[in-house]
C-alpha cells in the first residue's frame, strides 16, 4: 500500500463511521475526529506538556485544544505562518480568545527563526500512526518533510488511525501518541 492509498483508507473510515468531526469530510486533512478532547487531556497531563514551555503546534482544527491550553497557560506557542511555508510566528502572552481562526495567528504572532529558537515539544496532527511510532500525515502543509527539531514530537488519533503496524513506509517517527482511550510514549 502507498502513503496515499493508507491515507484514503483512514479518511474514508472515519467518514463512513461517522467518526470525523469538522472540519469534513477528513480528507485533505489532519483528521479531527469524535473524542480529540478526551485525547488532549490525556496528551495535557503527560509530563512531556507540563514541562515545556515552548511549543512549536499545528494548524490543525484537532490541535486547537492543546493549542488553547499552551496559551491559557502562559506557554510560548509556536505556529506556522497561515500563508508563507517556511516562515513561523511566535505567539504569547495572549488570550487564546484572540485566535478564534487560523489566519489570527498572521495578525498576532512575531516572525521569528526556527533554527534558533529552542522547542520543548512538537504537537502535529496525523492521518495514520502505529505501535511503533510511525507517523503519516496529510502529504503537504505542515509539518514539513524536512522540519528538524530536536524535541520530542506528538499527536492526537483516532483509535481508527491507530495501527498495530503501517500498511506503507512512515514519513517519520514520533515520541507520543494519545487517543481518547490511552497513550503511548516511546
Amino acid at each position: 500500500m502507498t502513503q496515499g492509498e493508507l491515507r484514503e483508507y483512514v479518511w474514508n473510515t472515519l467518514h463512513s463511521r461517522r467518526a470525523a468531526a469538522y472540519p469534513t469530510p477528513p480528507h485533505g486533512h489532519h483528521p479531527n475526529f469524535v473524542g480529540a478532547s478526551r485525547a488532549a487531556e490525556k496528551l495535557m497531563a503527560l509530563e512531556v506538556f507540563l514541562k515545556a514551555e515552548t511549543i512549536l503546534a499545528g494548524p490543525d482544527q484537532v490541535l486547537k485544544p492543546l493549542r488553547e491550553a499552551i496559551l491559557k497557560s502562559g506557554k510560548r506557542l509556536i505556529m506556522p505562518h497561515p500563508d508563507k511555508a517556511h516562515t513561523f510566528l511566535l505567539l504569547e502572552r495572549l488570550s487564546p480568545q484572540v485566535l478564534k481562526r487560523v489566519r489570527d495567528v498572521a495578525y498576532h504572532g512575531k516572525p521569528i527563526e526556527l533554527h534558533d529558537t529552542p522547542i520543548d515539544l512538537v504537537l502535529v496532527g496525523s492521518v495514520a500512526v502505529d505501535k511503533q511510532f510511525g507517523w503519516i500525515g496529510k502529504g503537504y502543509g505542515f509539518p514539513s518533510k524536512h522540519l528538524e527539531a530536536a524535541a520530542p514530537w506528538a499527536t492526537l488519533a483516532h483509535p481508527m488511525m491507530l495501527m498495530e503496524e503501517l500498511y506503507a513506509e512512515p514519513e517519520r517517527r514520533i515520541d507520543v501518541i494519545a487517543t481518547p482511550l490511552e497513550v503511548f510514549v516511546r
